[in-house]
């Protein structure tokens, strides 16, 4: 039989006397490792915490072999005024963690994920999506490549010197050697219907990986395995009005991802381009927006240094 508690951990009280929690589900079955799921570690990234309701309202697994620890929100703040950074000190949660020593409030949520969450897992499933105006699909491998790979997702990124963003939840804890899933999926002007359902078949495709849930994982659609992806961010801001709006595309060099125009007087300002021979849409923006200069723009994987 399956216990289900939920608890908020006290993070700080705010100046409008409001206290800021960090909230957990746990769920327990019989005897075995611990899972934990994160989501809005980006509060603009907000299909993780829809992926999370969703499993949670369809998990009914009565042979659960371990517990699952899941914070749908793990910045309240940031979900509440759907940003990337933490409102108050404008700190980036994921690149704070282990979190502690500088005293900003950022550092002080990191500290309590750690201590009452990612210390206690034996695995990690890391959830992040495109935000409110970009839409992306793959799945980084770092230390745990068969989990990654039956999360099912069609494009996975190899980074050629591991894990790379210091001071994220991923590199704390593989650092720490624990099995650990970053999937990076949805999001954008789009219907997440489809996104939300492959987030909780990944999530299942996981646990029974893990051996922690009865039954096989559903085997995964033929995979890329990309080791080069680059970021393209506009030089100037203003309206982007995009030409591609799918992931997983392929594209020649030169094909016009989008175009950067004047909102005031519709010149155009830049144009953004497929930069490899073999290009393949992995971020893009589905509908037009407003971009800053260095906003992601659009990513895009070099399918000429991918694994066969």
């Amino acid at each position: 039989m399956i216990r289900t508690t939920y608890t908020r951990v006290p993070v700080t009280t705010l100046a409008s006397g409001a206290e800021l929690c960090v909230p957990i589900h746990e769920m327990r079955g019989r005897d075995g490792p611990t899972l934990g799921i994160s989501a809005c570690l980006h509060g603009d990234e907000q299909v993780s915490t829809e992926i999370l309701y969703r499993f949670l309202e369809e998990f009914h697994a009565g042979e659960l072999k371990g517990r699952l620890l899941i914070v749908p929100v793990a910045n309240g703040l940031a979900y509440e005024a759907v940003t990337r950074n933490t409102p108050l000190d404008m700190h980036n949660l994921n690149r704070v963690f282990p979190g502690g020593g500088e005293g900003f409030l950022s550092h002080r949520l990191a500290e309590v994920l750690v201590a009452h969450f990612l210390d206690k897992l034996d695995y990690y499933i890391d959830l992040h999506a495109g935000g409110a105006y970009a839409t992306v699909d793959y799945v980084y491998i770092t230390n745990a490549e068969a989990l990654s790979r039956a999360f099912g997702s069609r494009v996975l990124f190899r980074p050629p010197q591991g894990y790379g963003y210091g001071g994220s939840t991923a590199h704390y804890m593989t650092a720490k050697r624990v099995p650990c899933v970053t999937v990076e999926l949805g999001g954008g002007a789009v219907d997440q219907g489809a996104y939300v359902r492959r987030g909780v078949q990944g999530i299942v495709n996981v646990l029974r990986a893990a051996g922690m849930l009865a039954g096989d994982p559903v085997p995964p659609p033929p995979q890329t395995v990309l080791r080069t992806i680059v970021t393209l961010r506009p030089r100037a801001g203003g309206m982007l009005v995009p030409e591609t709006t799918e992931v997983h595309l392929t594209l020649p060099r030169g094909a016009v991802l989008g175009r950067v125009l004047s909102p005031y007087s519709f010149e155009e300002l830049e144009t953004l381009r497929a930069p490899f021979e073999r290009s393949l849409t992995v971020l893009v923006r589905p509908a037009i927006c407003r971009v800053h200069p260095g906003d992601f723009g659009y990513m895009i994987g070099d399918l000429s240094t991918a694994e066969a």
